[in-house]
């Protein structure tokens, strides 16, 4: 673990495993959307890993496991964590929204424990993302500067402010990437 002060950010393949996360409660979660992923979040991932670590958590399948290669060729060091097939399987479909809610927490507790433990590094409220100019008239063109920079793979208002968390940017360092 190379940020223990940290909370971890879980990598899946879609909505129905992000939702699942989320009841674990589960704080940072990005989605790749499948397989065919977009060029953007493999380069958002290695600015994350440059503050926290990545655990990356796919369906035990083909497509999963050329998810997890493909981002390991991109971002060095992630945490890989494998499902068993046998318990992710469940009406002819197979993956982690397959699973029940107890065997996804047993694979990724010593994961959810230390999370648990910290109780926040968020940096950034809502109140310095409306000063930050981020919201309303001339909020997206606020935003894509960040956007860019940081390989965002979002845009909306939320993601953005949920992304530089991720990446624990302080409002002084996003005020002074602005200023650029």
């Amino acid at each position: 673990m190379d940020y223990p002060n940290r909370k971890y950010l879980y990598v899946v393949e879609g909505n129905s495993d992000e939702d699942r996360l989320k009841k674990l409660g589960v704080t940072y979660i990005i989605k790749t959307g499948g397989k065919f992923i977009r060029p953007e979040i493999p380069a958002f991932l290695a600015e994350v890993r440059k503050v926290r670590d990545i655990v990356l958590l796919f369906d035990p399948d083909g497509p999963g496991r050329q998810i997890t290669k493909l981002i390991q060729n991109k971002v060095e060091n992630c945490i890989v964590v494998r499902a068993e097939k046998k318990k992710a399987i469940f009406h002819h479909k197979v993956g982690i929204a397959e699973m029940r809610l107890e065997d996804i927490k047993e694979l990724i507790s010593s994961y959810l424990e230390h999370d648990n433990k910290i109780t926040t590094d968020n940096t950034l409220t809502q109140e310095d993302f409306i000063d930050l100019g981020f919201v309303g008239a001339g909020g997206k063109k606020q935003r894509m500067a960040l956007i860019e920079k940081y390989h965002m793979p979002f845009t909306s208002g939320k993601n953005v402010l949920d992304a530089l968390n991720m990446l624990c940017l302080s409002k002084e360092e996003i005020e002074e990437v602005l200023s650029q």
